[in-house]
């Protein structure tokens, strides 16, 4: 079953790759947004997989975005969400969380209207700069972030 599964996606993405014209592989997408995986939970292929496969980038995005945001405004009620948001003190660090939420949602919001409008160029280009985003851009921050959250977890480890 789960070999037919990934044969199914993989003819699928051929598929919606020649329709769109996006040049992003499987293989990167698959790298960043997991479509292996996320195709494995559910156990199924979409026969309108385009909008599966930017369901699937704009959850991974989307849930980037809810932690950056739990840094910037965190659940008093959630005491990791606290400590957290204390290791982002400076004003740059909370400047550059904004702004990288900001670009987020500027580029998520594209695929909202791409599902409206069915632009079949637009949601092609939509693939193709989801990849680029994130390795030009959202990558890079992301991990300066974690670094930061990580070494502080690990500082306050030590303590004692």
């Amino acid at each position: 079953m789960k070999q037919e599964l990934l044969k199914e996606l993989k003819e699928k993405f051929d598929e919606t790759k020649q329709e769109l014209g996006f040049k992003a592989t499987f293989e990167e997408l698959n790298e960043i947004f997991y479509i292996k995986d996320s195709v494995l939970d559910v156990s199924f292929v979409s026969e309108n997989f385009s909008r599966q496969l930017c369901a699937r980038i704009v959850d991974t995005y989307m849930n980037w975005n809810n932690y950056l945001h739990n840094l910037i405004m965190p659940n008093p009620q959630s005491m990791i969400n606290m400590h957290e948001s204390k290791m982002i003190s400076d004003d740059d660090g909370r400047k550059d969380i904004i702004k990288l939420i900001t670009q987020t949602m500027a580029f998520v919001s594209t695929n909202t209207k791409i599902g409206l409008i069915k632009d079949k160029k637009e949601e092609g280009d939509f693939i193709d700069k989801s990849v680029r985003f994130w390795n030009e851009k959202f990558k890079q921050k992301v991990s300066e972030i974690i670094t930061k959250i990580c070494d502080g977890w690990k500082k306050d480890a030590e303590k004692d």
